[in-house]
């Protein structure tokens, strides 16, 4: 129900800013086209739901390009309305300035020219605001399906030991498997990760939203090589589609002897080369309506999971939300990885448009002896993209100094 009220309320956020732009749609065939586009795309989205497949499953067929189409035109409105509305603004606020003049005695006189053709400049640019806002969708969508990115990345670590230097990880996360993301995804993933021949894999959060494919998506990820297997943890994703199932299917891996384990504010350590390592997996700190308690879970995360860390260990913690990073330095982390904003999907000469949403968007940031990288994210639930692709991660860690 949130998604249609949101699907309607963009829609007609769009509609009135275009009534303002391009006069002509308030009538006749370009009305008519405009809204029976809006209400099939606005079916395309919740067909599944009406067919009784739930709100993740699909359609046989023809799910995919219903729902890609109901993407476009979504994000095409979305553009309209974020774009479109401060021209309307400007040329409502011309508008009632020429008729404030028009209705004084004497009418001031305007620059020949110059307020005509303001005016025409501000209606082109209108006019091309909903085929700019097409193009611009259909270019996201295109690289928002195009699959995923191997992104190498060094990471450098002062007084790492030397028994480390060279250890590789590789991390998923954000994969989203149900609308736009099968399991084939999933094993594509987790087979580059294979290829890499890292010594550990990790996924770290929002795993799936669609729990009819949460066997089949356990299988996936069962197909790690890894030396020291997978690693998981949880995301507010797992928590919203149903977390006790979520957590039923990791146990269900678990008694098949599978190398993937999750951790929910708990730790795994294991040996390589003869050095300790410690991997902290803390939960998703649902916060309800306030920040405080989101602060006050992730304090009570970090109490729990560092517990019975020891000065011989290597600590990297893993953590969906990347605000965990000042918690996890402070616990002794010497490396954090983090999913959760898809790195904004959105971004100009790699500069995150929204880089404001998040203290730590997308890439490496360090602070002291601890670093955290920030995943674009492996999958999504909105198939759109523009320069920030969708990525496998492969880190490796070396010795700095």
């Amino acid at each position: 129900m949130s998604r249609l009220v949101f699907f309607v309320l963009i829609n007609l956020g769009a509609w009135l800013v275009l009534r303002r732009l391009w006069p002509e749609v308030r009538t006749g065939w370009r009305r008519s086209v405009l809204l029976g586009l809006a209400v099939f795309s606005g079916v395309s989205l919740v067909l599944p739901w009406l067919l009784g497949h739930g709100a993740h499953g699909g359609v046989p067929w023809v799910d995919a390009p219903l729902r890609l189409f109901g993407s476009a035109w979504l994000i095409s409105a979305l553009i309209v309305l974020l774009l479109g509305w401060p021209l309307a603004l400007v040329l409502s606020r011309r508008e009632r300035a020429r008729e404030k003049r028009a209705a004084e005695p004497v009418a001031t006189p305007l620059p020949a020219g110059v307020d005509l053709e303001r005016r025409g400049l501000l209606s082109g640019v209108g006019r091309a605001l909903p085929f700019a806002a097409v193009g611009t969708s259909t270019v996201g969508l295109v690289e928002g399906s195009s699959g995923f990115v191997i992104r190498e990345v060094e990471v450098r670590l002062r007084g790492l030991p030397r028994a480390l230097d060279g250890f590789r990880i590789g991390q998923i996360t954000d994969v989203h498997v149900g609308t736009f993301i099968d399991t084939t995804y999933v094993r594509a993933a987790v087979a580059a990760m294979n290829a890499a021949r890292v010594d550990l894999q990790v996924m770290t959060g929002d795993l799936i939203d669609d729990l009819s494919q949460l066997d089949e998506t356990m299988a996936a990820l069962e197909t790690c090589e890894a030396p020291h297997g997978m690693l998981a943890i949880l995301g507010n994703h797992e928590h919203w589609r149903g977390l006790e199932e979520v957590l039923e299917g990791y146990a269900r891996s678990a008694r098949r002897g599978s190398p993937v384990r999750l951790l929910v504010d708990e730790a795994q350590v294991f040996e390589h080369a003869g050095q300790k390592v410690r991997v902290v997996g803390v939960d998703y700190p649902m916060r309800g309506r306030s920040m405080r308690v989101q602060a006050d879970r992730m304090e009570q995360s970090a109490e729990v999971a560092f517990a019975g860390a020891s000065a011989d260990e290597v600590v990297i913690c893993l953590t969906h939300h990347p605000s965990f990073f000042p918690l996890a330095l402070e616990k002794g982390a010497r490396l954090t990885l983090a999913g959760h904003t898809h790195g904004g999907q959105v971004a100009i000469w790699g500069v995150p448009v929204f880089w404001f949403a998040f203290d730590y968007m997308l890439g490496r940031y360090r602070k002291g002896n601890g670093q955290l990288y920030v995943s674009g994210g492996t999958g999504h639930w909105l198939p759109f993209r523009l320069g920030v692709p969708a990525e496998v991660t492969l880190l490796t860690l070396r010795a700095e100094g």
